[in-house]
């Protein structure tokens, strides 16, 4: 970097975190729930009504897809805040990817340099795939991730410093909160990394150690203790035959030898896609020499090998989305930067990569205007927000061209503006377009018709999640199924497709958005 550009450095640092509020925040309640996140809602907003915390419901009958504890950071947001909105929905995981950013600086700029911790924290944040949708939604996997990542770097601390008594108290006391957020994948993390961990520090030997058993006492005391209350709440056992189910149902098991086969080969490519525009910089690890320098850094040794032996359980699931790998992602990021600062300006493969990502930009600026001339935005004032991206992709390419040494942090205030383009533009759009707009607008509407009345859901009706929260949320009543129909003065939801009951009345027909099935809202007579 040179003395001009050192000048300014901290005043670029601080636009990219001003510019951090406005990504992340800005219209981040405007788009509807969609199925998981009204999944997560409806769970925690059951449990605020019935005053159950313990046993997790939908409709009122046991859910066991996934322990509580995400349900319970939910409720104490929207108890803390007093209403349920989707901005109120989202902001658990928006904090847990700051938070995420945040420990990515801090670990990192331990065993590299800050300048490399702190892009390497900023890429992950504006990675293609959490920059422009999961950070937008009330999702558990970032807050999981980043329970996750800190149990590996906690793993590495103290095995490096062998306080094996703290590392197994901390890393399973860890597990278990990660077991209770999301099941069966948290032992898998913790089994896999702690094992490897112990063989890279030739302390193998210590899994047969007190303080092992100790830490598998932490662990078996906090989600043991849980299942013990659900058990008095509710004796069932599919408590633990359902989270296996949920974890192996994305395999082989379930899909079969050729499809996993099929995986195997476009699973690398769709990761690379998610990671973009960072995924460019995969061009350093094709340089000579770039292993052996790997090896000079034991913590980003000890990261690659963690990544090695933690993706193939991912890499053989058919149905494994990007947000499950969250956790990973952050290890090939840190790797890429490091490897991208270890060479000079001037390198050839540094120029390949600005050569792509200038590439990038321009398709972005054609891509970006075709869409605003062909699509009939609404937003009149949408113009001027498109002509500021056009000129910040323009300039972006003169700059990256000529300030070779502050480029990445420029690239991030690119992509940060491109963000809030995108929080300014494109959500007003869908928000205006989507069907899922309507679904809510007729769930509401539903829920105003049945003021003050006890509605009934028909235990044969396709009706989404989605629905049932927005119901569910302005009536403040837990919308139960039964196939008990003839009291007067109670409204009924049934399938429209079902055949009409005797003496009902239907009052309003709406969609829902499981297939876009046509319910009714009905009394009887």
């Amino acid at each position: 970097m040179r003395k001009a550009e050192d000048k300014y450095y901290t005043l670029y640092i601080a636009i990219i975190l001003l510019l951090l509020i406005p990504a992340l925040f800005l219209n981040l309640g405007m788009l509807p729930l969609i199925a998981d996140e009204a999944t997560r809602a409806i769970v925690s907003l059951e449990m605020e009504i019935s005053g159950n915390l313990i046993a997790p419901t939908i409709n009122g009958e046991f859910y066991f897809n996934k322990p509580p504890l995400y349900n319970w950071i939910l409720l104490t947001f929207f108890q803390l805040s007093g209403n349920h909105s989707e901005w109120i929905i989202r902001l658990p995981a928006v904090i847990s990817l700051i938070l995420f950013g945040g420990l990515i600086y801090t670990s990192v700029s331990r065993y590299t340099n800050r300048r490399i911790a702190l892009i390497s924290a900023l890429g992950f944040i504006t990675s293609g795939r959490i920059l422009f949708y999961d950070s937008m939604l009330g999702l558990i996997d970032l807050s999981f991730s980043l329970l996750v990542f800190l149990n590996f770097i906690l793993i590495y601390q103290f095995a490096k410093k062998k306080n094996y008594l703290i590392l197994f108290f901390l890393s399973y006391f860890i597990a278990a909160i990660t077991f209770l957020m999301k099941g069966l994948p948290a032992v898998l993390f913790q089994g896999i990394t702690l094992v490897t961990a112990l063989i890279y520090f030739k302390a193998w030997r210590k899994l047969f150690s007190f303080p092992h058993l100790l830490g598998i006492a932490v662990f078996v005391f906090f989600v043991g203790g849980y299942y013990l209350l659900l058990w008095n709440e509710n004796p069932d056992s599919n408590y633990f035959q359902t989270l296996l189910s949920q974890s192996t149902k994305r395999t082989f098991v379930e899909y079969g030898i050729w499809k996993t086969f099929k995986h195997l080969f476009t699973f690398p490519p769709e990761q690379l896609y998610n990671l973009l525009p960072w995924s460019l910089l995969l061009v350093f690890f094709f340089r000579k020499g770039f292993y052996s320098s790997l090896k000079e850094n034991h913590f980003l040794s000890f990261l690659a090998l963690i990544f090695i032996v933690n993706i193939p359980v991912y890499w053989i699931s058919v149905e494994s989305y990007p947000r499950y790998l969250f956790m990973l992602y952050p290890i090939l990021i840190i790797l890429f930067v490091n490897q991208y600062y270890s060479l000079k300006e001037n390198d050839k493969q540094v120029k390949i990569f600005w050569t792509s990502i200038s590439l990038a930009i321009f398709i972005l600026l054609i891509a970006g205007s075709r869409l605003y001339f062909k699509h009939n935005f609404e937003l009149k004032p949408t113009i001027l927000i498109l002509i500021l991206i056009i000129g910040i992709c323009f300039g972006t390419l003169f700059i990256l061209r000529k300030f070779q040494g502050i480029a990445m942090e420029l690239f991030i205030i690119f992509l940060l503006l491109i963000r809030i383009g995108f929080n300014l533009v494109i959500l007003p759009e869908r928000e205006r377009t989507s069907s899922t707009t309507i679904h809510k607008k007729e769930a509401l509407e539903v829920a105003k018709l049945t003021t003050n009345h006890k509605i009934i859901l028909h235990p044969n009706t396709p009706i989404s999640v989605e629905t049932v929260y927005y119901i569910s949320r302005e009536r403040m009543d837990i919308l139960e199924k039964s196939n008990k129909h003839a009291a007067t003065g109670n409204y009924y939801i049934f399938d429209a497709r079902d055949p009409l009951r005797e003496k009902e009345k239907v009052i309003f027909t709406f969609e829902t958005r499981w297939k876009n099935r046509e319910l009714r809202l009905s009394q009887f007579e």
